[in-house]
């Protein structure tokens, strides 16, 4: 009897451990049967090499200097031939009083130009708002040169709205109070002050750094990798300023071989400049160096954005050679499929041997409801961890209707399947949040 009850025992534990397993193995099935997704998205991405060098114009060096200089021309403006680019004064005192009466005569046509029913109050608050606004989008850039110019404009209204403020008989008071004061100060300082003159038609810079006689756009034609790396700047560098002539800048660096890839004279590409340049330049390639030591001078040139240019020398800066804009996945998505190919009707096509025809397919998956969906795709650009894609048209029109070809068009949104053990077009999923 005691027998009859431990086989009972026995064959019950052996039930139990049976069921349990299952059960316990159903239950990893479950929570292992996941797939993790991540949306697709546009992205651009670049084939690109990044590079050092110099900015290079055909410019002349100002005589003279000091700090009692004033220039009447902003940062990269065009002056014509024999106008005065500055004034050297020679006392701190005769620069001051030129200094107050230019400030003068600048209050005295702005409060001329606010005779009655010359611009509303409100107006002038609203200049005010808009120049406060763009001079601290300045500040957050760091871009000096634009920072002086936005702070001057924002002066400006000030003094205007300031003067609006006096009402017409007010108005008429400080129109008469400014002409007596300029009239007070009038030819003070002038009489001390040398003038200098634009020898040459050009864009006035306040920059001097020594490589103005060092470099040259005529010099870059002939320039060597040695001769790249003897680059210095003049020690006796001086002046108040220099004039930069014509319309041409370039854009001088050491590239390795390598990088250069397919690039030749004549060729276009896209330079992103570090700093000082807030903008994309499509430059030319104007020549390229034999080699010497795996490395080429590579000088690149435009005639855009020359007055931008006047305060850069030495760039860091990213050469573009090509960009591409497509769909990002991860490139765990991608895979490449055996599918069967099918004719106009949608009907499997046999070869010689009776066999079913298929091709390979580069696709992703993504999820449609609860359901995997094949996309067919096409690889635009490959990066370490992502692919660019785009849907791929031929594949597409395999599909007989255009709704169809709509479900498996890839999109940017679509919820792409990126790890799945196991996975086939119209595979019920259960996505991992």
């Amino acid at each position: 009897m005691k027998n009859g009850n431990l086989a009972t025992k026995l064959m019950l534990a052996a039930i139990f451990l049976a069921v349990a397993a299952y059960f316990g193995i159903s239950a990893a099935a479950y929570f292992m049967d996941f797939y993790t997704t991540t949306p697709a998205y546009t992205y651009t991405s670049e084939s690109a090499a990044a590079v050092s060098g110099y900015v290079v114009r055909n410019e002349e060096v100002l005589p003279g200097g000091g700090e009692l200089v004033y220039t009447p021309w902003d940062e990269g403006e065009r002056v014509s031939a024999g106008s005065t680019v500055a004034l050297i004064y020679q006392s701190p005192q005769s620069l001051n009083s030129a200094n107050a009466l230019r400030d003068l005569e600048e209050q005295l046509l702005y409060a001329q130009a606010l005779a009655p029913g010359a611009q509303a109050a409100a107006r002038l608050d609203d200049e005010v708002t808009s120049a406060l606004l763009q001079f601290r989008r300045t500040l957050a850039s760091q871009d000096s040169a634009a920072m002086e110019e936005d702070a001057g404009a924002l002066r400006s209204c000030v003094l205007k709205r300031s003067y609006a403020y006096s009402g017409a008989g007010g108005l008429e008071d400080t129109i008469a109070g400014l002409q007596d004061r300029i009239s007070a100060l009038g030819g003070s300082g002038e009489q001390d002050a040398a003038r200098v003159t634009a020898p040459k038609a050009g864009l006035f810079s306040s920059m001097v750094d020594g490589y103005e006689g060092v470099l040259n756009l005529e010099m870059l034609q002939t320039l060597t990798p040695s001769g790249y790396r003897a680059i210095a700047p003049a020690e006796d560098a001086g002046g108040l300023g220099k004039m930069v002539y014509g319309n041409k800048w370039s854009f001088v660096t050491l590239m390795r071989s390598e990088d250069i890839g397919r690039m030749q004279p004549g060729s276009t590409v896209t330079l992103r400049f570090q700093t000082g340049l807030s903008r994309d330049v499509e430059m030319t390639v104007e020549s390229i160096s034999a080699e010497e030591d795996g490395r080429r001078v590579v000088v690149f040139s435009s005639e855009r954005y020359l007055h931008l240019t006047t305060l850069l020398r030495r760039q860091n800066a990213q050469v573009i050679f090509q960009s591409y804009t497509g769909i990002r996945v991860p490139r765990s998505a991608v895979r490449v499929e055996q599918t069967p190919v099918l004719d106009e009707e949608g009907n499997p096509v046999l070869d010689s041997a009776g066999e079913q025809k298929t091709q390979a397919v580069t696709c992703v998956y993504c999820v449609w409801g609860e359901y995997a969906r094949r996309k067919p795709v096409q690889v635009l650009w490959q990066e370490e961890s992502f692919i660019l894609v785009l849907p791929d048209s031929e594949a597409l029109d395999g599909y007989a209707t255009e709704s169809a070809r709509a479900g498996r068009r890839l999109r940017a949104g679509d919820q792409v399947i990126t790890s799945a053990a196991e996975i086939y077009d119209g595979k019920v999923v259960m996505v991992r949040s």
